[in-house]
């Protein structure tokens, strides 16, 4: 390594620079001295020891007294700045049997849910009661669309390549595409006429960033407020904008958010999509590794002998089919009381959801569940059991709300 000029080996002597320094070995010593003219024999060393932080009473103990205590130095202060950075630890196994009923119960899941607050209606629901919206990027022109964000799964994969794109910076591609194409168009009436060629759409890249989504907005899972929202005099049509303006940097799109007018029918068909998809999967489970998920039962006297779930019917049994009896099918909301004993023998009455089935998801999709499950094929009554089936009763549980109509409920 060369030597610096300014500074050579001849000119650098310690004895040139006359600032007394205290040798590391005699330290320790000048710090019991001054611990012991102070009568504090906790502060004994010059590196661990030399101070003690006191959070409760926001002082810091040093060997020449007692010193206010630094923000920078007081810990409680990082542990609040950093309480909400760090990630929540996943929920364990269930402890006792309060915990284990509480996570197999569908409608304690749904109250247990963050409140979020309908932009509509201004009423506060649990979110797994709402119906969620939130703003993506077309494919293709950019321009912003609601989607119906809670049927759509956040792992996606076609939601990450067609709906993740960044809202603000499509709108800031189209607006200085505009302004080009308005000063090429102001240039071409002064100059001489060109062949016209054709412009290049503009392209949005697509992220897997969830700050690429717009706000996430929500309202009344109705399905009859949500086809409000695209009629005409209702006094709802102006929803698309009231949506958009609920966050300060998408308030600029009020006037160009797109809204399907199908929305309400979109909404039922991935509701329905999904309800069918999460039963056959359960299925499947069912006949592959013998579980016991859904659960078939022989008549409504069979249904007191299963365990507490949902209750699905499926139509008419196949004896009264063919002789030409009927019963009353389940409405909306129709429940069923089981009769319990508990673990002292007090006998009690519990209600069980009964959801109708052709009508909840309408005869396409129960017919494809009739087909392709091998545990539905046989039978008109069947229940859901276990934990694993919470999801899929609250989503029945959804879709019977979504569909009903509360004016003769």
């Amino acid at each position: 390594m060369r030597l610096c000029k300014a500074l050579r080996q001849n000119s650098a002597r310690l004895s040139r620079f006359t600032t007394t320094i205290a040798p590391r070995s005699g330290r320790r010593h000048f710090a019991d001295d001054r611990a012991a003219q102070h009568g504090n024999g906790q502060l004994t060393s010059d590196r661990e020891d030399i101070f003690k932080i006191r959070p409760e009473t926001k002082v810091v103990e040093t060997v020449a007294g007692d010193l206010p205590l630094s923000p920078v130095m007081d810990p409680t202060y990082w542990e609040a700045v950093n309480r909400h950075q760090v990630p929540k630890a996943k929920p364990g196994k269930p402890l006792n049997s309060v915990e284990r009923q509480l996570r197999a119960n569908p409608f304690a899941k749904a109250l247990g849910s963050k409140l979020r607050m309908c932009s509509l209606t201004r009423t506060r629901l649990p979110r797994a009661l709402l119906q969620g919206f939130t703003l993506v990027a077309h494919p293709e022109t950019g321009a912003p669309w609601f989607v119906p964000q809670s049927e759509m799964s956040d792992e996606d994969p076609a939601d990450e390549e067609t709906g993740a794109q960044d809202i603000a910076e499509a709108m800031g591609k189209l607006q200085q595409e505009n302004a080009e194409n308005a000063e090429n168009e102001k240039n071409a009436e002064s100059a001489p006429a060109a062949p016209q060629t054709p412009t290049s759409t503009t392209t949005v890249t697509s992220t897997n960033d969830d700050r690429s989504r717009g706000p996430s907005v929500y309202c009344l899972a109705r399905r009859d407020l949500i086809s409000a929202i695209s009629t005409k005099g209702s006094g709802f049509d102006h929803a698309p904008k009231r949506f958009a303006g609920a966050s300060q940097r998408y308030k600029s799109l009020t006037g160009k958010v797109v809204w399907r007018k199908d929305m309400d029918s979109c909404i039922l068909d991935m509701m329905r999509q999904g309800i069918a998809d999460d039963i056959l999967y359960l299925s499947a489970l069912c006949a592959e590794n013998k579980r016991y998920y859904i659960v078939k039962c022989y008549g409504w006297d069979d249904v007191r002998y299963k365990y507490n779930g949902a209750i699905l019917w499926f139509g008419e049994p196949e004896e009264d089919a063919t002789s030409g009896r009927t019963r009353g099918e389940p409405g909306p909301f129709a429940t069923f009381g089981v009769e319990k004993t508990d673990i002292q023998g007090t006998r009690y009455i519990t209600s069980v959801a009964v959801h109708n089935m052709p009508m909840l998801l309408g005869s396409e999709q129960a017919d494809r569940i009739r087909k392709e499950a091998d545990t539905l094929n046989d039978g008109s009554i069947f229940m859901l059991a276990g934990r694993r089936t919470t999801d899929v009763q609250l989503k029945l549980w959804k879709l019977q709300c979504y569909l009903a109509d509360y004016a003769n409920v």
